[in-house]
């Protein structure tokens, strides 16, 4: 007797697999998903199914009708020069597939671990899977634990705490100097990939305001459109410069451009209130001097990358600590699912029982004949209590053997039932 959790099955591809050329060959949108679940079960390959599909994975979760027909299902899939997708693909069976959904989920599989908008993703292909009524006895509660866990491991791991990247690192860094960044103003000196994203970090943490400046003012003008920011004449810069909080530089100049001198000044301008500055140019735009100065903290690329490192090795801790939880929340809800699995061999023993008990009684009815109404109900009681207490242990047996997975000791167990019983 196989469980209905041992016949689950999730097959798909990610960025661990495929490249994006091959997983936009499967991508679907919402209307994409509703018309493939619904023809998956038209033609009878699933009984259950959800899909979820984000920009880095294509996964189904079925419970399947027909193996071969869900591999016929893939087989039609080709890459972008006609190739087939075989091998690109992975199917998880059972455990594996509850410990993968769980692990995706949770963010444990995601292209950076801990992002949480995955969990959102998950619970919209399960808000999908719903009004298909995809869902059965098996997804059903799969789905379920599903968000349980995922908000266990981000409650009880601080897998979602280390941000990764720099401009995330930037974040981390003003918030140890200032505590927060309501109120506060950033000048952003060259408008290169990397100080653009500090910058724009930086203001999605509550900075109030972003001063933008550069060689060429019009690029100054466009950056700040785009992120809504005040553009500032190149020329003007050490005007502006009290104003700012944070200073972040990130140009090709090859030698300083904010000295030690004009940092001096700006703070007496603010009353020696703190200033934070960010140098990520190598060449170094900031006089290395600048960080002497009592009320300046400077920081350089290589501190933002070891913030990085850092918040990488913690992930990794963390991850560790989210993946032996996982295991044993796969386990929990595989023991709870073969026990509802169960329950219904276990009324049907029930119920064999009770008819074998019926009949014995009828049967000594001529030996009975003297017994008034009373009498009888409570041989009919006695005979009840009797057969509950000699399919008390044996039950348990049952119980025990298929909550720990044993399926040949549920099987050896129920089969010596029914012949005992005939």
């Amino acid at each position: 007797m196989a469980g209905e959790g041992d016949r689950l099955l999730a097959v798909g591809l990610s960025h661990h697999t495929a490249p994006v050329e091959i997983r936009e060959r499967l991508a679907l949108d919402e209307d994409g998903v509703r018309r493939t679940l619904e023809r998956l079960r038209r033609e009878e390959i699933v009984e259950e199914a959800m899909l979820i599909s984000t920009c880095n994975r294509v996964e189904l979760y079925t419970i399947p009708r027909s193996i071969e027909a869900l591999q016929e299902f893939y087989g039609g899939f080709r890459g972008p020069n006609g190739e087939r997708i075989d091998s690109h693909l992975y199917w998880h069976r059972g455990r594996d597939a509850v410990k993968h959904l769980f692990r995706v989920a949770a963010s444990l599989d995601s292209l950076v671990v801990g992002e949480p908008q995955i969990l959102g993703q998950v619970k919209n292909a399960v808000r999908i899977a719903e009004e298909s009524s995809a869902l059965g006895q098996v997804l059903h509660p799969l789905t379920q634990r599903t968000m349980s866990v995922a908000k266990k491991v981000r409650s009880q791991t601080d897998i979602g705490k280390n941000r990764v990247g720099v401009g995330n690192a930037g974040v981390d860094l003003a918030l140890q100097i200032f505590g927060g960044l309501e109120g506060k103003r950033c000048m952003l000196v060259g408008v290169g990939e990397m100080g653009r994203q500090v910058a724009v970090a930086l203001m999605s943490a509550g900075l109030e305001e972003l001063l933008i400046t550069n060689r060429t003012f019009e690029r100054s003008v466009d950056v700040a459109a785009e992120y809504g920011g005040t553009p500032v004449p190149y020329e003007r810069m050490e005007d502006y410069l009290p104003r700012a909080d944070i200073v972040l530089t990130a140009t090709s100049a090859q030698q300083p451009i904010v000295t030690v001198a004009m940092v001096r000044k700006a703070l007496r301008d603010r009353h020696y209130r703190t200033v934070f500055l960010i140098d990520l140019a190598v060449p170094r735009n900031i006089e290395p001097q600048v960080d002497e100065l009592e009320d300046a903290y400077l920081f350089n690329v290589d501190d933002l990358s070891r913030v990085v490192e850092q918040g990488k090795a913690a992930r990794e801790q963390a991850a560790q600590a989210a993946l032996e939880m996982l295991d044993v929340e796969a386990d929990r809800f595989l023991a709870a699912l073969r026990q509802v699995d169960i329950n219904s061999d276990l009324r049907g023993v029930a119920e064999v029982a009770e008819a074998f008990r019926t009949a014995e009684v009828a049967r000594s009815r001529r030996l009975t004949n003297t017994l008034d109404e009373p009498q009888l109900e409570a041989l009919d009681a006695l005979t009840k209590a009797l057969v509950k207490k000699l399919l008390h242990r044996p039950m348990m047996a049952v119980r025990t053997a298929a909550r720990e997975g044993d399926s040949g000791a549920v099987q050896t167990l129920l089969r010596q039932w029914k012949d005992d019983d005939e």
